[in-house]
């Protein structure tokens, strides 16, 4: 029985852009070398390119020992790993990994965690004609925002995690009437960051500066960082030379280095991965969203040659 290689890829897409398709973005097309279809990018070739890697493989088992497992999930965009997660609870495990995210072809070792949290602010409501008897929550809140950024944050900056960390606050929601002082109100914060911080940092360090409000429900997706001579990144990293002819570029990538991913939760787990997709991150979710066949089609070749390397049949003396 030899190694396991894990091919990991997400389903879950963002929605496209309202405006500027100039074609059904659910409805894939092919022109002039190009695939346009809503997430190509995000990570349905990468993840196109693995299923065409399996059929492959299927056809030369007589070369392999070992097993390779394709773990096409759900809830990475919107739920930090849920799919990937829930896949690890359940036992997934395996030797090695490829997460086809785009990194344009390069072979990606370093991503950003991501911890993202609620601010609740606590008011009391009133009319307005009886402001004073009642305490505003959004006047609360936003008086907060200004301080929410990096310098409240307890780290120490990372050469392989350049601009890191960051802090961003996405979402606001608070108040029920334009002539009520709201009860109550909402910030959603999401905090990019490198290896040291941890969710209980984050919350520790913005918890300073609430005076009337609760942070909850912190959510951790860990920083990413691969050696760059592990194995399975030499392996992906000598399989792109012998495809293309050149050697890709391995490390941090920008701006994928801001990103999350399931790599994250699959070193965790103890699963050496190395990300490595077609497409480009400039490209996720804009109009008329497209790939070129031939980074597809360069892609599965990778992932072909890096399967072959690792699960190669070893004849015995």
């Amino acid at each position: 029985m030899g190694p396991t290689l894990l091919f990991n890829g997400h389903l879950d897409t963002l929605p496209p852009p309202v405006v500027g398709w100039t074609r059904e973005p659910y409805r894939p097309q092919v022109e002039n070398g190009r695939l346009y279809a809503a997430e190509i990018n995000n990570m349905k070739g990468a993840v196109g390119a693995m299923m065409a890697t399996l059929a492959t493989l299927v056809k030369r088992q007589n070369e392999l020992s070992g097993e390779i497992i394709l773990s096409a999930v759900v809830g990475e965009c919107d739920s930090l790993g849920l799919g990937t997660v829930h896949a690890l609870e359940l036992g997934l495990t395996a030797d090695c990994c490829i997460n086809g995210e785009p990194t344009n072809l390069a072979v990606m070792t370093s991503h950003s965690g991501v911890t993202q949290l609620e601010l609740v602010v606590r008011g009391r409501p009133a009319h307005v004609s009886q402001r004073a008897q009642g305490i505003d929550a959004i006047a609360k809140l936003v008086a907060l925002l200004p301080s929410i950024t990096e310098q409240t944050l307890s780290f120490t900056r990372h050469p392989e995690f350049p601009g890191l960390p960051t802090v961003h606050v996405g979402t606001l929601h608070g108040g029920i009437l334009p002539s009520m002082l709201a009860d109550e109100a909402r910030a959603g914060i999401d905090v990019r960051t490198v290896p040291g911080m941890t969710a209980k940092t984050v919350l520790a360090d913005l918890e300073q500066l609430i005076v009337r409000a609760k942070a909850s429900d912190p959510d951790l997706d860990a920083p990413f960082h691969m050696n760059k001579q592990d194995p399975i990144v030499r392996t992906v990293a000598a399989a792109h030379h012998q495809i293309t002819g050149s050697p890709p570029r391995v490390g941090t990538l920008i701006p994928q280095v801001f990103f999350g991913s399931d790599a994250s939760h699959l070193l965790a787990a103890g699963i050496p991965t190395a990300i490595y997709g077609p497409g480009a991150v400039t490209d996720i979710s804009t109009p008329d969203e497209s790939m070129a066949l031939h980074e597809m089609l360069t892609a599965a070749n990778v992932y072909l040659h890096s399967a072959l390397a690792i699960c190669a049949r070893q004849e015995r003396p």
